[in-house]
Parts: C-alpha cells; sequence; structure tokens
C-alpha cells in the first residue's frame, strides 16, 4: 500500500495515496481527504462537549484518522477503533505509533463487536461507506445515558429524493426532491435513528446537524426517558406553487394546496429543531459552516428558500444580491439568514408567497 504522510488539525497521518488509488470502496485502506470537514466538526463538538474523561469508539475507522484526531487533539479521550479490513487495522496502529498515542484496535466486523463486547461509550462514531441504518441498533444499546452518538449516511441520492424507491426502503419515508431536499434528508434520517432507538427504549434528541455535498450527519445526545411523543409528521409539499405545510398526524389524508393542486406528501420525517442552539453558539467558529449554522439555527422554521429556483419559478430574470433580500426580509419584521445547506438558499420564517413578494420587486 502507497502512503503519504500529511497533517490534518495537530494530527499526523498515514493515509493512502490518493494519486495511485481510485477515491472508492476498492482502495486498500479508505480515506477521503474532502471529509476533512466533518472530521473538524467532530473535533469542535467533542471539545465543547465532553468536559471530563470519555470513552469513545470509532466504529469503521479505515485509517483511523478521526479517531486518531479525537485521542490527540480533545483532552481526557480514551479511544476504541475497529476495523473489518485487517489492512486498516495496521495502518491504524501505525498512526497511533506516529503520534505516540495508546488506543485499543479491533479487527471485527461492526456489529459483532458491538454485539459481544461488554463495552459502553460515551461518544460513538459511525461513518459507513453508504447508509448507516445497519449499524443503529447495535450501536444504540451501547451509548452511555449522556453520551453522543455521530451518524454519518453518504448515501445522500435516496435522502434528498433522487432515488425515491431508494429511500422507501432505507429509511421508511416516501421523498422527492425539492429546493430544501438537504434538510429534508436529515429530517429524514432524524426520524430513522429515532424510531430505532424508540424501539430499544432510548431517548435520543439531535444536537447538531449538518451536510455537505455528498453527505449528511446528525449528533444525538441520549437523555433519561421521556414521556413526549417525537416530533414526526408528514411535508405536504406543493410541486407546482412550492407551498408547504407540516401534518403532524400520521394519518396521510389528501389535501390540496391553495393553488388548487394536490400536495405531495413526503415522509414521515421529523419535525422538530434540528439543532441545539445554545450547544451550536458555544462552539468556534472554525470554518464557514458552523459560522453559518449559529445565525441559522436561531430561525426556528422548516426548511429554506432556493431564491434563484423560486426566481426562475416567477420568471424574475435579475435578482438583487442575497445579502440584499436577507436585509429586506428583516425589515418586514422575520428571521432571515444564509443557510450551509445550499449558497443560494436563504433561512427565514417569512411565508413563501411573501418570499416571492420580495423577489418579484
Amino acid at each position: 500500500m502507497d502512503l503519504i504522510k500529511i497533517t490534518e488539525g495537530n494530527t499526523k497521518l498515514y493515509v493512502p495515496d490518493n494519486s495511485k488509488y481510485n477515491l472508492d470502496s476498492s482502495m486498500p485502506v479508505f480515506f477521503n481527504p474532502v471529509m476533512k470537514l466533518n472530521r473538524d466538526i467532530t473535533i469542535e463538538i467533542c471539545k465543547k462537549y465532553f468536559k471530563k474523561d470519555f470513552k469513545f469508539l470509532d466504529l469503521l475507522s479505515a485509517s483511523g484518522s478521526k479517531g486518531i484526531r479525537i485521542l490527540n487533539e480533545v483532552p481526557k479521550a480514551e479511544g476504541y477503533f475497529n476495523d473489518i479490513n485487517k489492512k486498516a487495522v495496521s495502518l491504524i496502529k501505525k498512526n497511533l505509533k506516529l503520534n505516540k498515542l495508546e488506543g485499543t484496535v479491533f479487527n471485527e466486523s461492526a456489529n459483532k463487536l458491538l454485539e459481544s463486547s461488554d463495552l459502553k461509550f460515551d461518544f460513538i462514531d459511525i461513518d459507513p461507506f453508504g447508509t448507516p441504518v445497519d449499524f443503529l441498533e447495535s450501536s444504540i444499546k451501547k451509548l452511555n445515558t449522556g453520551g453522543l452518538i455521530g451518524i454519518t449516511a453518504t448515501d445522500t441520492s435516496a435522502l434528498v429524493g433522487t432515488y425515491p424507491k431508494a429511500c422507501l426502503r432505507k429509511y421508511q419515508s416516501i421523498n422527492i426532491r425539492t429546493f430544501y431536499m438537504f434538510e429534508v434528508a436529515i429530517r429524514i434520517l432524524i426520524k430513522k435513528v429515532l424510531f430505532e432507538a424508540k424501539k430499544l427504549g432510548v431517548n435520543l434528541v439531535p444536537i447538531f446537524s449538518h451536510s455537505s455535498n455528498h453527505y449528511v450527519r446528525v449528533y444525538f445526545k441520549k437523555i433519561r426517558n421521556s414521556n413526549s411523543d417525537l416530533d414526526i409528521g408528514i411535508l405536504n409539499y406543493c410541486e407546482s406553487c412550492f407551498n408547504y405545510k407540516i401534518n403532524k398526524h400520521k394519518t396521510r389524508i389528501k389535501r390540496r394546496c391553495s393553488c388548487g393542486n394536490y400536495f405531495f406528501q413526503i415522509g414521515p420525517l421529523f419535525t422538530g429543531k434540528i439543532y441545539d442552539s445554545k450547544f451550536v453558539n458555544k462552539l468556534d467558529s472554525i470554518n464557514k459552516t458552523i459560522d453559518l449554522i449559529k445565525s441559522e439555527s436561531l430561525i426556528d422554521s422548516f426548511g429554506y428558500y432556493d431564491y434563484h429556483k423560486i426566481a426562475k419559478k416567477i420568471n424574475k430574470k435579475e435578482l438583487s444580491k442575497i445579502e440584499d433580500i436577507i436585509t429586506n426580509i428583516k425589515q418586514k419584521g422575520y428571521r432571515a439568514s444564509r443557510t450551509h445547506f445550499s449558497n443560494t438558499g436563504i433561512k427565514t420564517d417569512i411565508k413563501i408567497k411573501s418570499f416571492m413578494n420580495i423577489l418579484s420587486k
């Protein structure tokens, strides 16, 4: 295996030379440099969340890059690593030695390890190549109360509605593409995780979510038993005028939009808050994603508006700058912010018709 030595954060790593391998599952040990954002945010969340000794599991470690960074850059961390690939295990040990760190390394299938071990963890990281659904049940069982579980899904084509049948099969939700499809993707993933936890009598609460161009990721906190119902509902979406309504009832009742067309019903999905704004505010603005999320997490509304796509819908060819549109919305007494979900997206609590009126002027 051809390796190169890199530095990411404050950590040195041996990783496969990407000039010699395709960036896919055929790599001898998978490492994606683009996922640095994912790793950076994980480090920052662990730094701010864990104030005392904590035990973490990097369940699908590959090169061990994320777990080794946690062990090296977050105080009071005790690290456990796992990968079914023997080459990955050797590379993890090599990277531990490179950074003069100690960690426990397993060479097992993920579910077998979780089901056979008596260990429980304060943080579990699930970052698979594809869907995380196969690892949810066994991972949730091993999470300590008060702990965090970080879950990545890279099968975004299913979650954003490009392949509705795959979304229904994997996540048991009906979906189509919308202009706020990345937030819908996160809400469908959250719904799936909460349902799996509920089956086990476990209560999870999402505290941070983010999306990149090829994955979505959510961090959940395990809380003590709660009698409150899950915030699950149906998104009624009008493909004609972009109007939408949230139906928090479980029944799929056919309803017409005010424009006369039928709503397309998306879901079930999570309808509650996808951020804990108080926790988000504690994070350092280490990158643009966190900086944007700090702003948008203060707006308690569903979805976001892609002003380019909406302008095309209303045949508006000359557009104001996005900052001017946001200012205009705020002047009308509403909240508004750019969103990390889209460069042309605006998070706001203004209604779609009023938003269109602002764009049309």
